[in-house]
C-alpha cells in the first residue's frame, strides 16, 4: 500500500484568464503564490518518503514555495504533466472545441497507469507527495477509483487530496 498526497499547482495567470495551458510553462499569479505559501504551512507538519513533481514550470514554482521550509527535493517527471492541449494551448477555454491535436483521455489514462505502476514498483509502503495539474489530477483519481474522470471534481489550486494505492 502507498499513501499518496496529490497537489494541484497554484493558480496561474492563465487560469485566471480562462486560457488553456496544457504543457506550456504557465506563470503563477500573486494568488497562486499565496496559495502555495498557505500549503507550505500544512506540508511542513507532514512526513513524506518521496516527493514527485511535474516538470512544467507552474508546478515546479508551486513546489518550491510549498516545500521551502522542508528538506524535500522533488523528483521532476513528465509523467505528472498536464494534458497536452495541442493547438488549443494559449487559447480561451470558453467555446473551445477539442480537436485531434489534443491528448486523448485514453493517452492521459495510460500515462497515469504508467506513473502509478512506477510508484508501486519503487515505493511500496511509503507516503508520497505528488505535484500535478487540474485535469491530470482527475485522471489519476479516475484510474485509481474506476470512476469516470468527468465525475471527479476539479481540485482547487493548491488543494491537497489523500489517495491510497494498493
Amino acid at each position: 500500500m502507498i499513501i499518496i498526497y496529490l497537489v494541484r499547482h497554484g493558480q496561474t495567470l492563465e487560469n485566471a484568464n480562462g486560457v488553456f495551458q496544457g504543457q506550456t510553462p504557465g506563470t503563477l499569479s500573486a494568488l497562486g503564490k499565496e496559495q502555495a505559501e498557505t500549503l507550505c504551512d500544512t506540508l511542513v507538519q507532514m512526513h513524506f518518503d518521496t516527493v514527485y513533481c511535474s516538470d512544467l514550470q507552474r508546478c515546479k514554482d508551486t513546489a518550491a514555495i510549498a516545500l521551502k521550509l522542508t528538506s524535500y527535493q522533488p523528483i521532476y517527471t513528465p509523467l505528472l504533466r498536464e494534458r497536452d492541449m495541442g493547438n488549443l494551448a494559449g487559447k480561451p477555454i470558453a467555446g473551445a472545441v477539442i480537436d485531434d491535436s489534443v491528448e486523448s483521455v485514453e493517452a492521459c489514462s495510460a500515462r497515469a497507469r504508467k506513473l502509478l505502476q512506477m510508484l508501486k514498483e519503487k515505493h511500496d509502503g511509503e507516503t508520497l507527495l505528488l505535484f500535478s495539474h487540474g485535469y491530470f489530477c482527475r485522471i489519476i483519481q479516475a484510474v485509481l477509483t474506476g470512476i469516470d474522470h468527468q465525475d471527479i471534481p476539479l481540485m482547487e489550486n493548491c488543494g491537497l487530496k489523500k489517495l491510497i494505492l494498493f
